[in-house]
């Protein structure tokens, strides 16, 4: 099985479910109801993660905040000097779409602005994500083929994708 990460969103009702494999946990959310979805609509989800998957997601919640504590992480892994500079560079994509996506926000919630100021915002700062995103899976994509031509184990993935998520 093949995790690809993504920035963008996938309709999870687009795909079937599939029989589980037995030896991986099961985890199952039901989210807090929301003024947006019906009362009785069944939002409930179920995901089942690999032992991979969930050494990915708690390594990556643990990691530092700061882009220089981040770049300081990186620099401190093991990982040949190509990988590092894609790890710094994938994290600061994810942070400058963090805040363009903040400021997509702000000009929503602008009431000082027209219509055709608000758009004209909006529309730059939809051009400036749309850029950032293909920078991201440009760069998640080199790293991808690094990690598949080093051949590394488990643990150094798991530590490379929680540098790459923090």
């Amino acid at each position: 099985m093949t995790i690809s990460l993504s920035t963008g969103s996938v309709s999870l009702d687009a795909y079937p479910l599939r029989s589980e494999p037995s030896n991986v946990e099961k985890v199952t959310t039901t989210p807090a109801a929301s003024n947006t979805a019906p009362k009785d609509a069944d939002t409930s989800i179920h995901l089942d993660l690999s032992p991979l998957a969930r050494g990915i997601a708690s390594a990556s919640e643990k990691a530092g905040s700061t882009q220089e504590a981040k770049n300081a992480k990186i620099d401190e892994s093991d990982f040949p000097m190509e990988i590092k500079e894609l790890l710094k560079r994938i994290v600061e994509y994810r942070e400058k779409l963090k805040e363009k996506q903040q400021e997509l926000e702000d000009v929503m919630r602008d009431q000082s602005l027209n219509d055709e100021q608000r758009q004209a915002k909006l529309d730059a700062l939809q051009q400036e994500i749309s850029s950032l995103n293909s920078s991201l899976q440009e760069a998640m994509g080199q790293l991808n083929k690094l990690v598949a031509q080093m051949d590394l184990d488990d643990g150094a993935v798991i530590e490379m994708m929680s540098l790459a998520m923090s």
